[in-house]
């Protein structure tokens, strides 16, 4: 019942001052406001400094998303909502995959453990060391596409995950390459439904989230989307978006896009290589948009199976 939820707030609204006691536990000064700003992913979209129709922010994180910024209401897929910006009055239109880079953990526990103990003996990442083999695949890894649906989405609640093309050529490097293609493919998909809502293309991609830090990961996307994709001056784009709005509310800066202009750097921008996006805009077309039409019957038996 709505007497138990909380009251709603506008991004930048001060909801009180933290308590003498819990600043002088933490360390901090007394009277700091406490401001409210926004979802993760609305946070990490200004952090981007995507603030118009005509930019997306990637985010790839343990949830991967894709979201586009808009003054008016569109719902990015059909009986999906758009969900509120952390500009006051604003919109993001928001599709996401739920279980996204955590794919990249799965595999590495799976299918590369040595790999493991190697990174956490030379403290790195254990995909910093996958993403070396990203070079030896060529784009589109030989014909192998993941359709990345571990988990779910609201729009497709039997969706199952699904890998096709195998033959005698394939390695675990060519695995590891196919999710971070699926992944973007299905992202691809998320912004086409976002295109069509707002009956306008987008014209470039911004990037964040952990995966943002390889140089291949960001060429991939930007060969997959035919867009030019940029990096930020940090990857950690959800902490800066809330440092922007709060510094809004308390007029340090007039908007969110003077806040922009001052706090958002980009530092990069990567462009798509025509030879590798034809390639790409072929097995998307042809194979990825497929596979999910041709399965969906095959997914919901399955769904019975696990019912029983």
């Amino acid at each position: 019942p709505n007497s138990m939820l909380c009251d709603l707030k506008q991004p930048g609204e001060i909801l009180g001052v933290i308590k003498d006691e819990v600043a002088d536990e933490v360390g901090l000064p007394h009277d700091i406001a406490l401001v409210a700003t926004g979802a993760d992913k609305a946070c990490e979209t200004i952090g981007c400094g995507a603030l118009s129709r005509d930019v997306a922010a990637v985010s790839y994180g343990t949830a991967c998303s894709i979201e586009v910024s808009n003054e008016k209401y569109y719902e990015p897929e059909k009986f999906l909502p758009a969900y509120a910006a952390a500009v006051p009055g604003w919109y993001n239109m928001d599709v996401q995959i739920y279980r996204g880079y955590w794919m990249l953990s799965w595999f590495s526990k799976n299918f590369a453990s040595e790999l493991v103990d190697e990174a956490k003996f030379l403290h790195m990442a254990v995909e910093e060391l996958l993403d070396k083999d990203l070079s030896d695949v060529p784009p589109g890894s030989d014909g192998l596409v993941l359709q990345p649906y571990w988990g779910p989405g609201l729009s497709r609640p039997l969706a199952k995950g699904a890998i096709i093309g195998f033959s005698d050529i394939h390695t675990r490097s060519h695995l590891y390459r196919a999710i971070i293609e699926g992944i973007a493919y299905a992202l691809r998909e998320g912004l086409e439904s976002i295109e069509k809502s707002q009956r306008h293309k987008v014209s470039s991609i911004r990037i964040s989230g952990g995966g943002s830090k390889s140089d291949s990961i960001c060429q991939i996307t930007a060969d997959i989307f035919g867009l030019p994709v940029s990096r930020v001056q940090t990857h950690e784009t959800t902490s800066l978006g809330a440092a922007m709005a709060t510094f809004v509310a308390l007029k340090e800066f007039k908007c969110i896009k003077c806040a922009t202009k001052d706090m958002v750097k980009v530092t990069e921008t990567f462009y798509p290589n025509k030879e590798a996006h034809e390639k790409y805009n072929y097995l998307y077309e042809k194979v990825y948009l497929n596979m999910y039409p041709q399965l969906k019957n095959i997914y919901a038996d399955i769904k019975k199976l696990d019912n029983k």
